[in-house]
């Protein structure tokens, strides 16, 4: 059977806008830094008031803007010349619940932007090429870089406060006194799960440069008695706990580093203690959201999205037994291990 000619104006228009898919993260990048969405929130402006407000251009203000009425974050008022948010944009306002500001900054910033560059050479060498990219690993490079370090922390906890929140209500804590949040940036999971266990205290081991934004955090929501930072690796030495928790760090690291940073928290569990991990997995009906945080893991770092028995046989590598894993929104999954 021949293909030849098979493509519609239809396909090609599609194909069209894939392509240019990657302006429209930066558009959307772009509102972000401007704080649109703070701007429009409640109120309805010309471009030329938001420009003035951000020292920004104001005829390129008006053609941002414009982007983002095509791109559904905006409705515009030809006769007044006014413009307005629609609910997207408000996933990009800092203080909404569901907010996305700090990842849509980060996510199409310099610090994955470059080395997406390289995806080519990444898939045909097998190999990633963010050294070629940043001149360091992306941990390096935001240890050199605290203003992005920070800003990737606070994205890590904009993407994951929904899935936290749904995690969390899933967790019986029991008997258990302290929570160790492993890797956990800014420290969301454990506050969430603090704030709804009373009796708990609780702590984010993360790189020297992370604690400063944990501290914040704790004293932003009214923990800093029970929740702390530890400067520390992971690689190196974990803290006793009783509950650990695991998020979005796994998908990072290759299979090797996984059973390592394992094989630490199980050295140091106290007796009955319970690691939680919440990552995106592989499914059969897996959303395209999984396949493409596979595509930034792949561009950017050794690790990647796995499917769940995969993560079993690391667990089991481990020394550790892995319970029934329970599924969150799509793609995400909360995954329960002891000793």
């Amino acid at each position: 059977m021949s293909y030849q000619n098979c493509a519609t104006r239809a396909d090609h228009d599609k194909v069209l806008e894939l392509i240019m898919a990657s302006l429209k993260s930066q558009v959307v990048r772009t509102l972000a830094l401007l704080s649109v969405a703070e701007h429009l929130h409640g109120n309805a402006l010309t471009a030329d008031l938001i420009a003035a407000r951000e020292s920004s251009d104001p005829a390129m203000t008006y053609r941002l803007l414009r982007a983002g009425v095509a791109l559904g974050f905006l409705e515009y008022q030809a006769d007044t010349n006014l413009f307005s948010g629609t609910p997207l944009l408000d996933v990009l306002r800092e203080d909404s619940p569901l907010s996305l500001k700090c990842y849509a900054q980060a996510a199409p910033g310099p610090a994955f932007w470059l080395p997406n560059l390289l995806m080519p050479e990444t898939i045909r060498e097998g190999q990633t090429h963010v050294i070629d990219a940043l001149g360091a690993t992306v941990f390096d490079y935001f240890a050199e870089h605290e203003d992005q370090a920070r800003m990737f922390s606070a994205a890590m906890t904009n993407i994951s406060a929904p899935v936290i929140r749904e995690a969390v209500s899933t967790i019986d804590v029991g008997k258990a006194r302290f929570v160790l949040d492993v890797a956990g940036a800014d420290g969301p999971f454990v506050a969430e799960l603090l704030r709804r266990n009373a009796g708990l205290t609780g702590a984010v081991l993360d790189l020297p440069q992370v604690i400063p934004g944990v501290l914040e955090a704790s004293e932003a929501q009214g923990l800093r008695a029970r929740m702390t930072g530890i400067a520390g690796d992971f690689f190196q030495e974990i803290p006793q706990a009783d509950i650990y928790l695991l998020k979005f760090v796994l998908h990072d690291w290759d299979d090797e580093a996984c059973i390592k940073i394992l094989s630490n928290i199980r050295a140091a569990m106290n007796p009955d203690a319970r690691l939680f991990i919440v990552e995106m997995a592989i499914t059969e009906t897996t959303s395209l959201s999984a396949t493409l945080m596979d595509m930034a893991m792949l561009a950017s770092f050794p690790g990647q999205e796995r499917e769940l028995p995969h993560f079993a046989r690391l667990l089991h590598a481990a020394g550790l037994r892995i319970g029934e894993p329970v599924a969150l929104h799509p793609p995400y999954y909360l995954i329960e291990a002891r000793s």
